[in-house]
């Protein structure tokens, strides 16, 4: 009687409870299978760029082709964004490689619409036809990166003139206390789990459920903390700058000057152009990432500029060329998605500054 009783709970629990649930689950992997593109983490890391780990700095794109299509980008097989190019210039050729990070690599546009790639363009159009600018722009990069990249290569490829455009990337380190090196890491694919599976069991269900590869995604951002930059950092906000960072961004920056005039290229220095603003709106201020940098918005205005200034005080004691991107374009959101990143006029627009500072250069 007992056992019996027992069975019939049995029963009613699995009718009640198990079963729903099963059904559930099948009715929402059917949906999902109908409704959504199937990306298991191999998957999403075929349509991701890809990154080798780097001495000099944090990462460097790999040394192939690489075709995202949905984006519209291209890597060359020297691991620069845009047509290949010869390690050797031609001659009479003026080469020009811009240094930064997302911004640089202009991520919102498609191959050939990059600033860098419109730049050649503008100079070609007034009447430099022989330019060649190369995009040297990786996402995620800051100063440091920048002069590590043009100490360890740059130079191999014979610039006349190199642009450094950073701030964004350094000012995510201004919430650290400590110095760049005990901070710094190099680059690890098996540290991202969005790419990377996370023991047998997360790669065997992708295979079989498109619906947990639908779950797993936000599960992912949530449990890591990741946004459209990579892991939100946590803690306190920052509002004061007593930390090394200001100075190492000054020491990356006259590092760069110095290195470029040692291969015989002209430095050129460039403020970045940003949302950020102290008329900002409550509708512009909700594009800015404020939790990758752990600044509230003044603080945030006050870092950009300390960072201006500083480039500023190292163009005027270096004696070099500073294009004031930021004085002609912060603030305006017509130009920028985010804080930092372009929309198709603020691409048009940095390229029309520094076509016009680049052109009276070569022809002075």
């Amino acid at each position: 009687m007992y056992n019996h009783s027992m069975k019939k709970r049995f029963i009613f629990a699995f009718v009640s409870i198990v079963l729903p649930v099963l059904v559930a689950l099948l009715l929402g992997e059917a949906y999902i299978r109908y409704t959504n593109e199937y990306v298991t983490p191999e998957i999403l890391r075929s349509k991701s760029l890809q990154y080798s780990p780097s001495l000099f700095t944090r990462h460097v794109f790999a040394t192939k082709e690489q075709h995202i299509e949905d984006k519209g980008w291209f890597i060359n097989n020297r691991g620069y964004r845009g047509r290949d190019f010869s390690l050797k210039k031609d001659e009479g050729t003026t080469r020009v490689i811009v240094y930064g990070g997302s911004a640089v690599f202009d991520q919102e546009m498609p191959n050939g619409k990059d600033w860098p790639h419109r730049l050649e363009s503008s100079l070609q159009e007034k009447g430099i036809t022989n330019i060649e600018v190369i995009n040297a722009g990786i996402p995620g990069h800051a100063s440091f990166d920048s002069f590590g990249r043009l100490f360890a290569e740059g130079h191999l490829l014979d610039p006349d003139y190199v642009v450094l455009y950073n701030g964004w990337n350094d000012m995510k380190y201004f919430s650290d206390g400590r110095s760049l090196l005990r901070i710094f890491k190099p680059y690890n694919k098996k540290l991202d789990p969005r790419i990377e599976y996370r023991g047998v069991l997360d790669q065997v269900l992708p295979e079989t459920s498109q619906l947990y590869v639908y779950l797993r995604g936000p599960y992912i951002n949530w449990k890591f903390r990741i946004g459209s930059e990579g892991i939100i950092p946590t803690g306190e906000s920052v509002n004061v700058f007593d930390n090394p960072w200001p100075q190492q961004y000054r020491v990356n920056a006259e590092m760069f000057v110095d290195l470029a005039r040692n291969i015989d290229a002209v430095p050129i220095l460039v403020t970045q152009a940003r949302l950020v603003s102290q008329k900002n709106t409550e509708e512009e201020k909700a594009l800015i990432k404020y939790d990758y940098v752990r600044m509230d918005h003044e603080t945030l205005v006050q870092a950009f500029e300390t960072l201006d200034e500083i480039l500023r005080e190292v163009a005027s004691h270096k004696g070099i060329p500073i294009v004031e991107a930021s004085k002609e374009m912060s603030g305006n959101s017509e130009y920028f998605t985010d804080h930092v990143h372009f929309t198709e006029a603020g691409s048009a627009e940095i390229t029309s500054i520094i076509s016009e500072y680049l052109h009276s250069l070569i022809t002075e």
